[in-house]
C-alpha cells in the first residue's frame, strides 16, 4: 500500500477555521488526542483561549484571531501557522448560515454567508495551498452540508453556498491530482451546533430530520479522513448517502416527497 495513505498524527500541523465552538472545536479536541498539533482560527479570541488552555497549551494548540472574510487577517493565519511548524492540513470549517423563505430573505443575508461560507474558505486555500503543493503533501478539507448535495425549503442561501463548496472542492480534487495534495468534502447532516444561534430548530423544514447527526460524530469523520487522506466525499451520518444519491438519481421524486414532509 503507498504509504501517503499510512500517516500518523504526531506533529502534524493542522490549521482550523472556524474553531471556536461546533464541529472545529471537537475537530481540534480530537486532532490533539490523536497528537496533532493545531492552529486554532476564528473571531472570537476568548473562546479560543479557553480551548487553547483546555487542549494543553501552546506546546498543543494556538489561537490566531482572525475573520476569514480579510485579506489581512488571513495572510497572518498564514504566517503564524507557518511559524508554528510545517502546516499539513487546512480545514475550512468557519461558515454560518440564516434559515428563511427567500421571499423574506434579505439580499444582504446571501452576500455575509457567501462571504464567510464561500470566499473565506477560496481565499484560506489559496493561501495555503501553494506550500502544500511546493512540499508535495497535504490536504484541504471543506466542510459542506448535506444542504449542499440536497436542496431544502427554507434553506436557499444557505445550500447555495454548500452547494459552492461542494463544486470547487470537485474541482479542486481533479487540479491537484498527482500533486501529493488532496481535497476531502465532508458533508454533515444537520447537528447541534453555534449555527443554531441565527437558525433556531423551529425553522428548519422538517426533511431535516431525515439526516442528523451529532458534533463529535462529525468530528471523528474529519479524523478518519485524515487518517485515510481521503480524495473524495464524506457523508455524515453514513446513512445520508442514500438520501444524497436519491436526491441526485431521481430529483423530481426526491422534491415530492420532500414537499410531502415539509
Amino acid at each position: 500500500m503507498n504509504k501517503r495513505w499510512i500517516v500518523g498524527f504526531a506533529q502534524r500541523v493542522v490549521v482550523i477555521t472556524g474553531a471556536s465552538s461546533g464541529f472545529g472545536a471537537d475537530i481540534a479536541r480530537q486532532a490533539v488526542a490523536q497528537g496533532a498539533r493545531v492552529v486554532l482560527a476564528a473571531r472570537s479570541t476568548d473562546k479560543l483561549n479557553a480551548l487553547v488552555a483546555e487542549l494543553g497549551g501552546a506546546d498543543h494548540a494556538i489561537a490566531v484571531t482572525a475573520d476569514v472574510t480579510s485579506d489581512s487577517d488571513v495572510a497572518h493565519l498564514l504566517a503564524t501557522a507557518n511559524a508554528f511548524g510545517t502546516v499539513d492540513t487546512l480545514i475550512n470549517n468557519a461558515g454560518f448560515g440564516f434559515i428563511d423563505p427567500i421571499v423574506d430573505a434579505p439580499l444582504s443575508d446571501l452576500q455575509r454567508i457567501m462571504d464567510v461560507n464561500v470566499y473565506g474558505a477560496v481565499r484560506c486555500t489559496k493561501a495555503f495551498l501553494p506550500g502544500l503543493i511546493q512540499r508535495g503533501q497535504g490536504q484541504i478539507i471543506m466542510l459542506a452540508s448535506m444542504a449542499g448535495l440536497v436542496a431544502a425549503r427554507n434553506m436557499s442561501y444557505y445550500s447555495a453556498s454548500k452547494f459552492a463548496l461542494v463544486a470547487i472542492g470537485r474541482s479542486m480534487q481533479q487540479e491537484l491530482a498527482n500533486t501529493g495534495v488532496v481535497c476531502t468534502i465532508v458533508c454533515p447532516g444537520v447537528a447541534q451546533t453555534g449555527f443554531q444561534h441565527n437558525s433556531p430548530n423551529e425553522k428548519y423544514p422538517r426533511a431535516a430530520s431525515l439526516s442528523t447527526c451529532t458534533s463529535p460524530q462529525v468530528a471523528s469523520a474529519v479524523i478518519d479522513a485524515m487518517r485515510r487522506r481521503t480524495n473524495g466525499e464524506v457523508i455524515v451520518p453514513w446513512q445520508s448517502v442514500i438520501l444524497a444519491r436519491f436526491s441526485a438519481a431521481f430529483p423530481g421524486i426526491a422534491r415530492a416527497i420532500m414537499n410531502l414532509i415539509g
